[in-house]
């Protein structure tokens, strides 16, 4: 069956639209359902790494070295500085330890209706009996309203509108309390003996500057975003520098005072790629132009206004065929990049459009 991609992504789009707009609203409802559940559940709001880490440090005991495993994104800096306080377990040191204490998740996404936790691959989830307590790691706008839209999100996720089969192969839902099979004796008899404990588990609702962007009436949009690295993939700065994705870019100018008129045109050829591969249609480039007018804004005079302009006449540049034209282009506006200069150099497909399609003028 065909799936029409596009109207999957103005229904992703909506979904995620749908949830920020009353991002404080749907939170509270999350919370309050997981609180009623009377499980062994804490819900914890958390602003930023170092809340996140005395938040945690509070469920350790007070000895030296306590045993940790983090199945997460990126494990936060002050968690790795804190080398005497934690011993990092790898999950495949859990998985045949038994005396690991604390493991540390990052959950995909939360679902409001039914305050449930999703979790997509995550092979630690299947060693719960060889921990103490459990700790989720959930952002504020990774949230979804309504379980039946989840299959949507996944889907565009992980592109399985391709030939290749992407779709996860373990999701797993949280809804309450896990249990922990204990067994009360090493004797082998026909009568079962063990028991059931329930699993401390601890909720962390991760805002990580999510709340300052919400304030932005415009940037705010970049808060759709579900982490497929498809702007990455596509992005021609990215795979000279390997530095800043589309969605890093926005947030890095934002929340970094320092040099960000530099940080923002250095990293950015405003050319769509992102726009177009985005599973839920964030504008990149008019977010982009967006921190441009404000630094402009700012400083007029600024070297950055002449290429400002450049950058704006895309479909001049995207035009430039001819090699010879392209030389002069590229030696005037870009030798003094020699990452930038190199790669527009050897390019053969026309300027700044990696997902261009021969059939399309």
């Amino acid at each position: 069956m065909q799936v029409d991609l596009e109207f999957l992504k103005t229904k992703a789009n909506y979904i995620r639209y749908s949830f920020i707009k009353d991002m404080e609203r749907h939170l509270l409802s999350f919370e309050t359902g997981i609180l009623d559940k009377k499980s062994n559940i804490a819900v914890k709001w958390i602003s930023d790494e170092e809340n996140l880490y005395n938040e945690f440090k509070l469920s350790l005991s007070k000895s030296s070295y306590n045993k940790v495993c983090f199945d997460v994104n990126e494990i936060p800096d002050i968690f790795l500085e804190k080398k005497n306080f934690i011993k990092q377990i790898s999950v495949e040191d859990l998985a045949k330890n038994d005396v690991a204490e604390h493991l540390v998740i990052q959950a995909d996404f939360g679902i409001v209706e039914n305050s449930s936790i999703v979790f997509v691959n995550k092979k630690s989830l299947n060693y719960v009996n060889n921990i103490n307590s459990l700790h989720i790691i959930l952002n504020l706008n990774d949230f979804i309203i309504k379980k039946q839209d989840l299959e949507t999100i996944l889907y565009l996720k992980y592109d399985c509108n391709s030939n290749s089969q992407n779709f996860p192969t373990n999701i797993n839902f949280l809804h309450s309390s896990l249990n922990q099979v204990i067994s009360n004796s090493v004797l082998i008899s026909q009568e079962a003996n063990f028991s059931i404990k329930n699993i401390p588990i601890y909720v962390y609702l991760y805002d990580n500057c999510v709340t300052d962007l919400l304030e932005d009436p415009i940037l705010r949009e970049s808060l759709f975003c579900i982490h497929c690295g498809k702007c990455k993939q596509v992005c021609p700065v990215y795979q000279i520098t390997n530095k800043y994705s589309p969605i890093e870019l926005i947030r890095e100018v934002y929340f970094n005072d320092n040099s960000k008129d530099l940080t923002l045109f250095q990293n950015t050829t405003l050319c769509g790629n992102c726009n177009q591969v985005c599973p839920v249609q964030i504008p990149f480039t008019d977010l982009l132009i967006d921190q441009m007018q404000k630094i402009r804004s700012i400083k007029s005079s600024d070297k950055s206004y002449s290429l400002f302009k450049l950058l704006m006449k895309r479909t001049k540049m995207n035009k430039m065929n001819s090699p010879l034209r392209r030389f002069f282009f590229v030696n005037r506006y870009y030798r003094k990049n020699q990452k930038l200069h190199a790669y527009y150099k050897n390019q053969t497909l026309p300027f700044f459009n990696l997902t261009y399609n021969e059939n399309n003028d």
